[in-house]
């Protein structure tokens, strides 16, 4: 029993001395502020630092933390600049140079100080940030190249108001519309007879060409037909030989 009310004494002792210790802490003020140029940034422009500031109250101990999140409330940056440092008046972080997407972002800077803090209001700073640039200008630029490769293939050719298909334009270039000058020019005459001269001379080519192709075989042909002619020339010969011996025999 007497232990019991020992340890019950033992309780409210410590936790009155506990109360005490942080009645005794001095009462403060201290404050967060997000430092950058502005709420827009190029991709390698973006820079910021953190500044904390004492409203009231004496120095004391301070641990400051940030973090940056995307559109879809990821974190992808997070800092913590102090940790228990000293502050008697002000005290401003290194300044950071995160290199982020293209996109839209949430900056968020807190503090928490080891004093009676008598408006936690002013513990945090957010700002939102936009940074643009190069994600955007390489998309409008991958387009604007598509169309003009695309133009240049000629699957779609705009010239003022009427558009040409590859489909009629392909039919046009496979069935050409004739059509009969009424007059010629000197020069398109000679244009028409050099062209015919090389046409000639073209097949002239041709036939030369297919008559030394087809000349081994008639060569070979005649060899042929004069061995032909040797053997039955000697059979000939021989049979005659061998008629005389006979005669001569009998």
């Amino acid at each position: 029993m007497k232990a019991l009310v020992f340890m019950a004494l033992s309780a409210v002792f410590l936790s009155c001395i506990s109360y005490l210790s942080f009645a005794q802490q001095p009462a403060c003020d201290y404050k967060v502020e997000v430092l950058a140029d502005s709420n827009e940034f190029g991709k390698s422009d973006f820079k910021w630092r953190m500044k904390a500031t004492k409203i009231e109250g004496k120095s004391t101990n301070i641990t400051g933390t940030a973090e940056i999140e995307d559109s879809g409330g990821k974190t992808v940056k997070s800092y913590k600049p102090w940790a228990h440092d000293t502050i008697s008046r002000q005290k401003t972080s290194n300044e950071y140079s995160p290199n982020l997407k293209p996109g839209s972002y949430k900056l968020t800077a807190e503090i928490s100080v080891e004093c009676d803090d008598t408006n936690k209001g002013n513990n945090a700073d957010a700002m939102e940030i936009k940074i643009s640039g190069e994600r955007d200008d390489t998309n409008s630029k991958k387009s604007k190249d598509g169309v003009q490769e695309k133009n240049a293939l000629g699957n779609t050719n705009t010239i003022g108001a009427g558009k040409t298909s590859m489909k009629e334009t392909s039919q046009t270039n496979q069935n050409p519309i004739k059509t009969e000058p009424k007059s010629r020019a000197p020069e398109e005459s000679e244009n028409t007879i050099q062209l015919k001269n090389k046409n000639n001379q073209k097949e002239q080519n041709l036939q030369l060409t297919a008559s030394a192709v087809q000349q081994p075989q008639i060569v070979y042909s005649s060899s042929n037909e004069k061995a032909k002619g040797l053997i039955m020339a000697f059979l000939l010969a021989l049979s005659i030989l061998l008629n005389i011996i006979l005669i001569w025999k009998r």
